[in-house]
């Protein structure tokens, strides 16, 4: 497949009421990656619309590699470290596209 990446997924389960605090400091990370040419291709942020302290990070990235490289980097320890002081739970992943439909044949 030409077009293979690796894909970086996030499950936050923030505390209750830290919704905008997570927001800000993901944001933060989010920005300083895509402007230090991390290798991302792009990140999606979403929120569940029933439990709205829930949220699911993911993007694609050129290799694994990249993946690993960024999560090392000194200042996404620093950003992972404040996002657990206002998490209950983080799930993090590094996966591969198996099965994807384009969305010119839907």
């Amino acid at each position: 497949m030409a077009d293979e990446f690796t894909y970086a997924v996030e499950i936050w389960s923030v505390k209750q009421g830290k919704e905008e605090e997570f927001l800000k400091i993901w944001t933060d990370l989010a920005n300083w990656t895509k402007a230090n040419e991390m290798c991302s291709i792009s990140v999606i942020l979403l929120q569940d619309l029933e439990q709205k302290n829930l949220f699911m990070s993911f993007g694609p990235w050129k290799t694994s590699a990249c993946v690993q490289a960024w999560r090392q980097q000194p200042e996404f320890k620093a950003a992972f470290m404040k996002l657990k002081e206002v998490c209950d739970e983080i799930k993090t992943s590094t996966m591969k596209s198996v099965y994807n439909i384009p969305q010119d044949t839907m």
